[in-house]
């Protein structure tokens, strides 16, 4: 179903969110490491994926893949938010509550990301 073009995208997308899922679970948690990587993806989602072009796909199919790119896009802006509140954190309880959202967040991204992958 997806052109060559659309899976080489979502891979190098998913690529990049299986390094922001390896940071934030790193033991040694770098949050400026974590935010670098998150700009990589946010970059590559708004350069590559959210303007790809759908008019191949048959309109069930666009249909569907808009939707992910809406839950994509929404799952990324949040991922942002808990980056920077995770920077902000000064309690260690507040610190793991935060890890761990971050780490939900991204395993979410992965998931919608290898349904593109698997074919919408």
């Amino acid at each position: 179903m997806l052109s060559n073009f659309h899976y080489q995208s979502y891979q190098e997308f998913a690529a990049i969110l299986g390094q922001l899922q390896t940071n934030a679970n790193s033991p040694q948690l770098d949050v400026v490491k974590l935010r670098e990587v998150f700009q990589q993806a946010q970059r590559l989602f708004g350069q590559q994926i959210i303007t790809l072009d759908l008019s191949d796909l048959a309109p069930s199919a666009a249909s569907r893949v808009r939707s992910y790119h809406t839950e994509l896009d929404k799952q990324l802006k949040l991922l942002g938010m808990d980056i920077t509140f995770l920077q902000a954190a000064r309690q260690p309880a507040t610190v793991i509550a935060r890890k761990e959202q971050i780490c939900t967040r991204i395993q979410t991204l992965i998931n919608y990301c290898n349904i593109l992958l698997e074919g919408g």
